[in-house]
């Protein structure tokens, strides 16, 4: 609780991989850019949660997405709650949550990309901002085992 932030993502998927003795495989796999505080948070978590919000927190998800929590308390500004599942944070207001254990994490690399996904990164710094060299990033992929879910919606 001392320490985590949170972004709206766009990118992201559940399914199943790396399945092995004792776990089934369900997954949830988020991308962040590198410019991203909650990358940061991430590189040294072993947990993540993937939380949805009711349609009436609509208006948090934009401050979610366009603050930094570097420099604001965003959950404030949304009006969100900060509460602890297992070993991470998640939001009192979410009605479904993933709680992961992180088990892969690995940035995109440039030449395996297709020309297209370049050249559009290098021609929106706006939204792909360029690193400290003015260099732009490919995002990082996190997957994690889904360890448990919590579910608002059944009642």
């Amino acid at each position: 609780m001392e320490r985590f932030n949170s972004c709206t993502v766009a990118w992201g998927s559940l399914g199943t991989i790396f399945s092995r003795p004792g776990h089934s495989g369900p997954t949830a796999t988020v991308y962040l850019h590198p410019s991203r505080y909650t990358k940061e948070i991430m590189m040294g978590s072993e947990f993540f949660t993937v939380s949805f919000l009711p349609e009436q927190y609509r208006k948090a998800y934009g401050v979610m997405g366009s603050r930094s929590g570097r420099d604001h308390d965003k959950a404030a500004e949304a009006g969100l709650t900060p509460v602890a599942m297992g070993e991470t944070v998640t939001y009192e207001e979410a009605e479904l949550v993933f709680l992961c254990r992180k088990i892969y994490q690995h940035q995109f690399t440039k030449s395996d990309l297709a020309k297209e996904v370049c050249d559009y990164y290098i021609a929106h710094p706006e939204v792909y901002p360029p690193d400290e060299n003015g260099i732009w990033q490919p995002h990082w992929v996190f997957m994690g085992d889904i360890l448990e879910v919590r579910d608002k919606r059944q009642g």
